[in-house]
C-alpha cells in the first residue's frame, strides 16, 4: 500500500506506528504535570538542532551537540529517576499482565471494618497497601517495624488518638501490617488538601501501591491509586475499587 503515492506503507509499519503511539502516549500521561515535560521539550530542540547540524553540514554545532548528548543521558537518568521510576511501575501495572501475577490475599473485610469504625469515631487514617514496589525504605527509616497479622480491632487501636502509633502512614502488605508511623513522600501535583492526603496521594505516584485516607476533619474516605484520587467513597464503593486495583483473591 502506497501512502500519498510517495511510501511504501505495510502491516509492520501499521504497527510500527501503533506501538510508537501507545509509548508516547504512556510517557506523556506520567509525565503530565512535571517538570520532566519542559526538559523532555529541551532534550527534543537538541535533537533538531542536531539533525539540522547534520543536514546542513555544520561542524562546530555538530561537534557541540555530540559532546552534550555524550553528557546528557546520564544527567538525564538523574533528573529524571522518579519519572523513569514512575514509568516503568506504569508498564509493569498493565492489566494484561495481572494473568501472570499472584493473586495479592489482602483482607479486606478486616481492612473495611476497621475503616468504617475510624471513620465512625471521626479519627484520622492512612492505609498504604504495599505491592510489587517495596515501600521498606520509608518504614525502616521513619516507622515503627510490626509485622503483625492485620485485623480490624489492631488497625483501630492504632490510629486512636490515644495511640503513640496514630500520625502517620499504616503499611500493609497482603495480610501482614509491616509498619506504623511511617513518613511519606508528600505529592507535588495534588493541591489545597492536607498532608495526610499528599502524603497518601505522593506514595502512589512514586510507587505501585494503594493508598486510603480517612479525613479527620470530615469523615470523608479518599482512595489514591497511581495518583489519582476517588473521593467521598461509601464502604461498598471502597470494596469494589480494591477489588478493582488490586489482583484479589479472598
Amino acid at each position: 500500500m502506497k501512502l500519498f503515492g510517495f511510501f511504501q506503507v505495510g502491516p509492520i509499519d501499521f504497527l510500527d506506528i501503533l506501538l510508537m503511539t501507545l509509548v508516547v502516549y504512556t510517557v506523556l500521561r506520567v509525565l503530565r504535570g512535571t517538570k520532566a515535560v519542559i526538559l523532555l521539550m529541551g532534550v527534543g530542540v537538541l535533537i533538531f538542532l542536531g539533525f539540522l547540524a547534520e543536514s546542513l553540514g555544520l561542524v562546530a554545532l555538530g561537534l557541540l551537540i555530540s559532546t552534550v548528548k555524550a553528557f546528557g543521558i546520564v544527567a538525564l537518568i538523574i533528573l529524571f529517576q522518579p519519572e523513569i521510576r514512575r514509568l516503568l511501575i506504569e508498564i509493569g501495572s498493565n492489566p494484561l499482565l495481572r494473568f501472570f501475577l499472584p493473586p495479592e490475599r489482602v483482607p479486606i473485610n478486616e481492612m473495611l471494618s476497621a475503616i468504617e469504625e475510624i471513620r465512625r469515631r471521626r479519627w484520622g487514617a492512612l492505609i498504604v497497601i504495599q505491592r510489587r514496589v517495596s515501600l521498606m525504605e520509608y518504614a525502616e527509616e521513619t516507622g515503627t517495624i510490626l509485622d503483625a497479622y492485620l485485623s480490624a480491632p489492631l488497625l483501630i487501636a492504632i490510629f486512636s488518638k490515644e495511640s503513640p502509633l496514630h500520625d502517620g502512614a499504616v503499611i500493609v502488605k497482603e495480610s501482614r501490617i509491616l509498619a506504623a508511623t511511617v513518613m511519606l513522600p508528600m505529592s507535588v501535583r495534588t493541591k489545597g488538601v492536607g498532608a495526610r492526603h499528599r502524603a497518601g496521594a505522593g506514595v502512589t505516584e512514586v510507587s505501585d501501591a494503594i493508598s486510603i485516607v480517612v479525613s479527620e476533619e470530615r469523615g470523608t474516605i479518599t482512595l489514591f491509586h497511581n495518583g489519582e484520587p476517588y473521593t467521598n467513597l461509601t464502604i461498598p464503593q471502597l470494596r469494589t475499587f480494591l477489588e478493582k486495583f488490586l489482583n484479589y483473591e479472598g
